[in-house]
C-alpha cells in the first residue's frame, strides 16, 4: 500500500476538521480497522496538534482520577512527552529505509492517534478498579489488564506501520521493526506519571494529608526502633488462669490509606468488646501515623510475635493475628512503604514467624486477594485460619474509597459485633459478603476457613468467658 493512501498533505478542509480527521484514523486503526474514508493529514502543525491532545487526554484523565484538589506536575512532561522523540526517530529511520521524508512525520502521527484512545481506556480501567475497590475483575489481574492494553495498543501500532509502509524485498530492516525497537520496547519500560497529582494541605487532617504523601521523613525513620520498642514493652503480661486474648494487627501497604483504616477499627473494637486493651500491637504503613505506629515489615512482625509470646501464658492465651494488604496469584503478600525496598510475605514466612514466636493458638485472619493460599502452610491442631478468599480468586474493597476490606467489613465490623464466636461469625460474614458481590456484580471471592480440632474446643470456652462477662456487665 501506498504512501498517497493514507495521507492528505494539502489541506482539503480547516484545521479543526484534519485534526479531527487524524484522530478518527487513529481511532479506527485502534481497532484493526481500515482508516478509509478518512485519511491522515500530514503536517508539523498536525504533530504539534497530537501531541498537544495527548498532554491533554494525560492532564484530563489524571485529573479526574485525582480530583481538584491538586497540582501540576511539571516533573512528568518529560517521560510524558519522550514518545515524541522516539517516535520522530522511529519516523526519521523509516523514512530512510523507505526512501521517503513523508514517514518522517506520518509514524509518529500515527503512533499517537492510537495512543490516545488506550490512553483513555488505560484510566477508565484504573478509575473502576479504585472505585470498586479491587486490584483485578473476574479474571484478570490489575497488572495484567495494562499489559493487555499496552499489548493492543502495541500490536494496532505494528499493523498499521505494516499497512503504511510495506517493506520491499531488498530492505535490511522493515519499518514495524524499527517501530517496535525505538518507540515500543522503550515505552513497555518507561513508567508512566500523571500530569496533575494529589497535593500536600497543611490544613487537612493527618489522615488525609498522610495519603497526598507517599514517604517518611529521616527523623521518623530513625524513630521507628524507639516506636516498636516501646509498643512492645507496652503489651500486658498474662493474667493467671484466664484465657487471654491478645491481637496483632499487620497493615504493610502505604500507598493506600484503607489497610490502615480498617486495622485501627478492628483494634478499637476488639479493646471494647473483647477486652483486648494493653494486649495488643499494631503495625501500620502509612505516612500519616510513622510517628505514632511502628511500619509494618517482615522484620517488625517477627518482633512483635516474639515480644507476644513472651508476655502470653502459651497454654492458655489466643493470640488473634490480622493482615491486611494486596495478594498475588503466587500468594504473596505485598509489603510497601515508598521508597524503602521491603520484603514481601509468604505463607511459609508467616508460619515460621509464628512457630519462632512460641505462641500456640493463634487465630490468623489474612484480607487479601488469593487469600486462601496462606492456609496449607498455617494448618495445625491449634490454629484458626480465616482468608478472605479462596487460592484462586481475587477478594474486595481495598481502593481508597472504602474504610474497610469488604472480608473485614462484613467479619470485624459487623459479625463480630452480634458474637463472641469467630466461627459464626465467619459464616454470617461469607454469607454477607455473597451477597454483596452478588448485588455488585463481582465473582465470588470465596472466603475460606480452617478450624484446627483442638482449637475449636478452645474458642468454645472463650466464647464462654466473653459472653458471661458481657451479659454481667448488662
Amino acid at each position: 500500500m501506498q504512501v498517497e493512501n493514507w495521507t492528505q498533505a494539502t489541506p482539503r478542509a480547516s484545521a479543526w476538521r484534519q485534526w479531527l480527521e487524524n484522530i478518527r484514523v487513529g481511532l479506527r486503526l485502534t481497532f484493526f480497522l481500515s482508516p478509509a474514508p478518512f485519511q491522515f493529514h500530514v503536517s508539523s502543525n498536525h504533530f504539534i496538534a497530537l501531541a498537544l491532545t495527548y498532554l491533554t487526554v494525560n492532564y484530563a484523565c489524571s485529573y479526574a482520577l485525582t480530583g481538584p484538589v491538586g497540582v501540576f506536575n511539571l516533573h512528568a512532561l518529560p517521560s510524558t512527552l519522550f514518545w515524541v522523540t522516539l517516535a520522530l526517530l522511529a519516523g526519521y529511520l523509516t523514512g530512510q529505509v523507505m526512501n521517503d521524508d513523508r514517514y518522517v512525520l506520518l509514524i509518529p502521527i500515527a503512533v499517537g492517534s492510537i495512543g490516545i484512545p488506550l490512553s483513555i481506556a488505560s484510566s477508565v480501567i484504573w478509575f473502576a478498579a479504585e472505585q470498586r475497590g479491587f486490584m483485578g475483575p473476574t479474571v484478570l489481574g490489575l497488572t495484567e489488564l495494562f499489559q493487555l492494553v499496552f499489548l493492543w495498543w502495541a500490536l494496532a501500532i505494528l499493523v498499521a506501520i505494516r499497512r503504511l509502509a510495506v517493506p520491499m524485498a531488498h530492505r535490511a530492516i522493515s519499518p514495524a521493526a524499527l517501530v517496535a525497537i525505538f518507540v515500543l520496547v522503550p515505552a513497555y519500560f518507561l513508567p508512566a506519571e500523571a500530569l496533575w497529582e494529589a497535593a500536600f494541605d497543611p490544613s487537612e487532617s493527618a489522615i488525609v494529608a498522610g495519603q497526598r504523601q507517599r514517604s517518611f521523613s529521616e527523623p521518623a525513620l530513625y524513630a521507628q526502633v524507639d516506636l516498636l520498642r516501646a509498643a512492645m514493652e507496652g503489651i500486658k503480661a498474662e493474667r493467671a488462669g484466664v484465657d487471654d486474648l491478645y491481637f496483632v494487627g499487620f497493615a504493610p501497604y502505604a500507598s493506600q490509606a484503607v489497610f490502615m483504616k480498617e486495622t485501627l477499627a478492628i483494634g478499637k473494637l476488639l479493646e471494647e468488646r473483647f477486652g483486648v486493651g494493653g494486649r495488643a500491637i499494631s503495625l501500620i504503613s502509612h505516612s500519616s501515623l510513622v510517628d505514632s505506629f511502628p511500619i509494618a515489615t517482615l522484620t517488625s512482625l517477627r518482633a512483635a510475635l516474639r515480644a507476644v509470646g513472651e508476655r502470653i501464658n502459651a497454654d492458655e492465651d489466643v493470640v488473634l493475628l490480622h493482615l491486611t494488604s494486596h495478594g498475588s496469584e503466587s500468594h504473596v503478600l505485598s509489603v510497601e512503604f515508598y521508597p524503602l525496598d521491603l520484603h514481601p510475605i509468604r505463607p511459609a514466612d508467616l508460619r515460621s514467624a509464628l512457630d519462632a514466636s512460641g505462641i500456640k493458638w493463634r487465630i490468623v485472619v489474612v484480607s487479601a486477594c488469593y487469600s486462601g493460599g496462606f492456609i496449607e502452610a498455617l494448618k495445625d491442631t491449634r490454629t484458626l485460619v480465616l482468608t478472605a478468599s479462596d487460592a484462586r480468586h481475587t477478594s474486595f474493597g481495598c481502593g481508597d474509597a472504602f474504610d474497610f476490606t469488604y472480608f473485614s467489613k462484613a467479619y470485624f465490623d459487623e459479625a463480630l459485633r452480634k458474637t463472641y464466636s469467630f466461627e459464626k461469625a465467619f459464616t454470617m460474614a461469607k454469607e454477607s459478603i455473597r451477597l454483596r458481590e452478588q448485588t455488585e456484580g463481582l465473582d465470588h471471592s470465596n472466603p475460606q476457613i480452617f478450624m484446627g480440632e483442638a482449637m475449636q474446643s478452645k474458642l468454645a470456652k472463650l466464647e464462654e468467658r466473653l459472653s458471661g462477662k458481657a451479659t454481667s456487665e448488662k
